[in-house]
């Protein structure tokens, strides 16, 4: 019996590869109609006898970089079909009009395969791509995504191109950056010194130039790259002072995971990881002796950040021959490097340059070389960031359970961006249009559409005019791609925030969302929270509704408000800003406050004296005193600062938590040892770490080693956070606890605490989706303004 049927499908759907599948699909069940991308997402209409069986295998073999969300069947009277056809896109005019984009994806095993292969015609294209690889989030205008919306528009295909673009059965079907040497992009390589190159030319002249210890600015995917040899010495400090990078970690690449095994550890999670199709940035823990590498790549630091390549261009560097003969072969080899740097094309606390102009003037002394190509990057995208958490027998299971397997290792987001924006979040239910900015540090914002929240790439901070604009057109495209009109904005309560300014003048209704809150709120989001939640937010600061810094915090939160129950006792920041950048003075902070009267004394036993000076140390102590000149912080983040100023391991932050995280890279071995801590009960609770400040400050005198005090700090505040937790729980009758904000980056902290947590009958949350940094911010101030709207309404 000829039956016919109308399928609606939603989610990522369009550029993968999904309208051939259904053309192939249809044909190989001999139906007939037609499939067409439109702007909610993919529709098919067909008829014959075998619909039933298409329906129930449509989802099943669906496209590997496909998501489908929803699926929508309405039976129709016969109509009398032809064939089966793929049709023009085209518009709807449906009542939540949009569709879910692709991210960028990094070259598939087909097309690297025929990169290399000295008789296929793109052999050694730098832009070889097919609907299941390549540039897609980056290169989008508008949708249907479709070749007139994407920057390649002005790329006109040639034969073959254009007969593989329109052939079902080609691995090319309307794959929108589909070119060849013939008729797509080109790379030029330009200096101030030697003529134009293009092409193959091009390529080989920068791997020579890399090999000779200089510095190139390469256009990517996202935006430029700043790369040079990582095995150099001379090159590699020459960028670190060219860039003003102070001891900020340079990011790597490597040819294959093989090679990423002769500097660091590699688990199976995180090898999967590096080779997955995302392609982010793993940090691994550095071998024993690494000595291949000079210490300027990551300065004092215990980890290394390795991606491998992910686009044509990148193999191209490590595995181009030179020399290509006349019949297209060339003699094998190894790589050409073991490992590049390839840092963000940046100026210090700017956006990552995306435009040929702009990487000229603004990059040119910085860099000795440009790897240009003229295909236009629309949106910007940084690397993504990850690091594998290995999560012990009695951690959360995935929906926050405890679990009893033999543990298992996962991923945690330390930026989210290339690979993984702009894919959304799918929400409990559906709600109101609504949008949260996010806070100054780590900037992203967060829409919500339908069912979905979207979070923006990684924007970076709020500090200059280019960032804001770099928010403003990011926002934009996310608005015109999405079809999301915000009724109503979310913002922090920092009045200093450039992004709450923002908000403040965009004439729709604004709420204001406490810091620490919005960090909770996000992991509500994840998971699907509305009840009453005991949410534990650890950073280094977020402005309180007293006035103060916040930043070592407990609230009774769901999505109506929140009670803050305990926090850290305040200390005040000698300097405000300068004590974050310079952490000894935090310690001084603590020292005074724990020590009194002695305070002099117990600075002089462990050197401060001798290496501040008495007169400098006095001015701290005076200033400490000034309420004016020296705010009062609550902030976990300001703790561990201190805490690695007092032990000897990091004085200075020359970057945001370099001393924490030398603090954590210490902790070698197991102990369960601790320090005192006392935890006074009032209204709030107060947790005052006095005793453990002056425990470290004699095992310190006493000689005792930095990796144990370290170990002993970090067992500290997770008991602490397992017995305030452990009362609150009796007073509220509560099991749900939420672990969010940066310190939880610390997977020693993150870990030991869910595992105890676990272990005393909590369900422990935290953030998978999006960071814990305050990254995450802007996921939590749009779920919970959308909450309480919809509930209003």
């Amino acid at each position: 019996m000829v039956e016919r049927a109308k399928i609606t499908l939603k989610g990522v759907v369009q550029g993968v590869g999904f309208r051939p599948y259904v053309y192939t699909l249809a044909e190989s069940l001999q139906l007939k109609g037609y499939v067409t991308n439109t702007s909610d997402g993919v529709t098919i209409d067909l008829e014959g006898e075998h619909v039933v069986e298409f329906i129930e295998r449509l989802p099943k073999d669906a496209p590997p970089l496909s998501r489908i969300t929803a699926i929508s069947i309405t039976p129709l009277p016969e109509y009398g079909y032809a064939d089966f056809r793929i049709i023009d896109s085209r518009e709807e005019s449906s009542r939540i009009p949009f569709t879910l984009i692709s991210p960028d994806v990094s070259i598939c095993d087909d097309c690297l395969e025929e990169l290399m292969d000295p008789r296929d015609r793109r052999y050694l294209y730098p832009f070889i791509n097919c609907t299941n690889c390549g540039p897609r989030y980056t290169i989008i205008r508008s949708i249907p995504y479709d070749r007139p919306h994407t920057t390649m528009a002005h790329f006109s295909m040639c034969p073959q191109c254009d007969a593989e673009y329109h052939d079902p059965h080609d691995r090319r079907f309307h794959a929108q950056p589909n070119a060849c040497p013939q008729c797509g992009p080109k790379v030029t390589l330009v200096s101030n010194r030697q003529p134009e190159l293009n092409g193959q030319v091009a390529m080989e002249k920068a791997i020579e130039l890399l090999k000779a210890g200089k510095i190139i600015a390469i256009k990517g995917l996202g935006g430029f790259h700043l790369a040079c040899d990582a095995t150099n010495k001379n090159a590699v400090e020459k960028l670190r002072e060219r860039k003003r990078r102070s001891n900020k970690p340079f990011a790597l690449m490597a040819p294959d995971v093989v090679t990423v095994e002769r500097f660091c550890t590699v688990s199976e999670e995180e090898a999967r990881l590096l080779v997955s199709r995302r392609r982010p940035i793993v940090l691994l823990r550095k071998k024993g002796a690494v000595l291949l590498l000079p210490e300027a790549v990551s300065p004092h630091n215990q980890y290394l950040g390795f991606m491998l390549p992910y686009t044509p261009l990148h193999y191209l560097l490590f595995h181009q021959p030179f020399a290509v003969r006349k019949d297209r072969t060339h003699s094998g080899g190894g790589p050409n490097f073991s490992a590049l740097v390839m840092t963000s094309g940046n100026l210090s606390e700017e956006p990552i340059v995306r435009d040929n102009e702009e990487a000229v003037e603004k990059l040119q002394g910085v860099v000795d070389a440009f790897l240009l190509h003229n295909r236009d990057i629309f949106m910007r995208v940084d690397d993504s960031v990850v690091r594998v958490r290995y999560q012990g027998p009695s951690g959360p299971d995935e929906k926050g359970g405890s679990t009893t397997d033999k543990g298992r290792e996962s991923a945690l987001f330390i930026r989210r961006s290339r690979g993984y924006a702009p894919e959304p979040l799918a929400l409990h239910s559906e709600g109101p249009e609504v949008m949260g900015c996010g806070a100054d540090i780590k900037n992203t914002f967060t829409v919500t559409k339908g069912g979905f929240a979207i979070p923006s790439q990684h924007i970076g901070d709020m500090e200059n005019y280019e960032t804001l604009q770099f928010f403003e057109e990011c926002l934009e495209n996310i608005k015109r791609v999405y079809r999301v009109k915000p009724i109503a904005m979310a913002h922090d309560l920092h009045p200093g925030y450039l992004s709450t300014q923002w908000a403040l003048r965009q004439g729709v209704q604004t709420y204001g969302i406490q810091h620490h809150y919005a960090h909770i709120g996000s992991v509500m989001a994840e998971k699907g929270l509305a009840g009453k939640v005991l949410g534990v937010a650890f950073d280094g600061t977020g402005y309180g509704t007293d006035g103060n810094l916040w930043g070592g915090e407990v609230l009774f939160a769901d999505v109506h408000g929140f009670e803050r129950v305990a926090h850290f006792k305040y200390v005040p920041l000698p300097g405000g800003e300068k004590a974050v950048k310079e952490p000894w003075r935090t310690a001084i902070s603590y020292i005074l406050d724990a020590a009194g009267d002695e305070a002099m004394e117990y600075l002089k036993k462990i050197g401060f004296i001798e290496k501040y000076g008495k007169e400098r140390t006095e001015k701290i102590i005076r200033i400490a005193g000034a309420r004016e000149l020296s705010p009062q912080s609550s902030g976990a983040g300001r703790l561990f600062d201190a805490v690695a100023a007092l032990a000897g391991v990091c004085d200075t932050n020359t970057f945001e938590g370099e001393a924490a995280m030398a603090l954590e890279s210490l902790i070698s071995g197991v102990t369960e040892e601790d320090y005192p801590v006392n935890i006074i009960l009032d209204t709030t609770m107060v947790i005052d770490f006095s005793h453990t400040i002056i425990g470290i400050v004699n095992d310190r005198v006493n000689g005792v080693e930095k990796h144990l005090i370290s170990a002993k700090f970090h067992n500290t505040v997770s008991n602490a956070i397992l017995k305030t937790v452990a009362r609150l729980r009796e007073t509220f009758m509560l099991r749900e606890v939420v672990l969010t904000g940066g310190t939880f980056q610390n997977l020693y902290l993150l870990e030991r605490t869910t595992r105890m947590l676990a272990a005393a009958g909590m369900k422990v949350f935290i953030n998978e989706v999006v960071p814990c940094n305050d990254a995450c911010i802007s996921l939590g101030q749009a779920y919970l303004i959308r909450e309480r709207m919809k509930n209003k309404g």
